[in-house]
C-alpha cells in the first residue's frame, strides 16, 4: 500500500491533487487539516483525518480564517463562512494577510517529523503541502528521515526560491511546475 500525506487538505476534494487516491484501495491517504470547520467534510472520505496543523514547531497556533468563505454547490449555492481555502497560520505575510480576517481559532500544531513519528511511517509515496505561504517553514524544519517519492507544493509565496533550493539540496528535482503548484521527485527514484 502506498502512503499519501495531504497537508492543508481543505475539504479533500476541491482542487485536490490527492482526492483520486481516496478512491483507490491501493493507497492510504492521511488528510492533515487544522480548520475544525472542515473536519466533517473530511471525515466522509476514505482516508484518515489528523485534526492538526503542520508547522515548524510543536504546540498550539492561531489559524486565521479566510475572508471570503467557500462557495458550496452542495449547500444550495451558498457561501460557507470559516471554510475558505486560504486560512493560514501566517498572519505576518502581507500577501496572505490580505485574504485573512482577524478572527482565528487555536489549534494543535506539530512538525512534519512529529507527524511521521505519530503515524509510524517508514515510507511516503506522495507528500502534498499547501499551507498558504507556510510550506517552506514546514519543509525547512523537517529532518528528511523519511523521504517521500514525490512532493507537491503550493507556489504563490515569496519563499519559492528558498523552497526550490531546499528541495534540490535534499535530493529532489523539479518534474512539473504550473501557476499554482510544483511537483518534485526524488532524484534517485526509479519510478517517475
Amino acid at each position: 500500500m502506498k502512503t499519501i500525506i495531504d497537508i492543508g487538505s481543505h475539504n479533500g476534494k476541491t482542487k485536490s491533487p490527492t482526492y483520486r487516491y481516496t478512491l483507490n484501495p491501493l493507497y492510504e491517504v492521511f488528510h492533515i487539516e487544522p480548520n475544525p470547520n472542515l473536519h466533517e467534510d473530511l471525515e466522509k472520505l476514505n482516508s484518515t483525518l489528523v485534526k492538526a496543523g503542520i508547522s515548524d514547531e510543536n504546540g498550539t497556533g492561531k489559524l486565521y480564517f479566510d475572508k471570503r468563505g467557500f462557495f458550496s454547490r452542495e449547500k444550495g449555492c451558498s457561501i460557507e463562512k470559516k471554510k475558505g481555502m486560504r486560512s493560514s497560520f501566517l498572519k505576518e505575510n502581507n500577501y496572505i494577510n490580505s485574504f485573512l480576517t482577524d478572527e482565528y481559532v487555536e489549534v494543535k500544531i506539530m512538525t512534519l517529523d512529529k507527524l511521521v513519528d505519530y503515524l509510524g511511517l517508514t515510507n511516503i509515496y506522495l507528500l502534498k503541502v499547501d499551507t498558504e505561504g507556510f510550506d517552506f517553514r514546514i519543509l525547512n524544519a523537517y529532518s528528511w528521515s523519511v523521504k517521500p517519492h514525490k512532493i507537491i507544493t503550493e507556489d504563490f509565496s515569496e519563499t519559492n526560491e528558498e523552497k526550490y533550493e531546499l528541495l534540490r539540496s535534499v535530493g529532489y528535482k523539479l518534474l512539473k511546475n504550473d501557476s499554482s503548484d510544483s511537483v518534485w521527485v526524488k532524484t534517485n527514484s526509479a519510478e517517475e
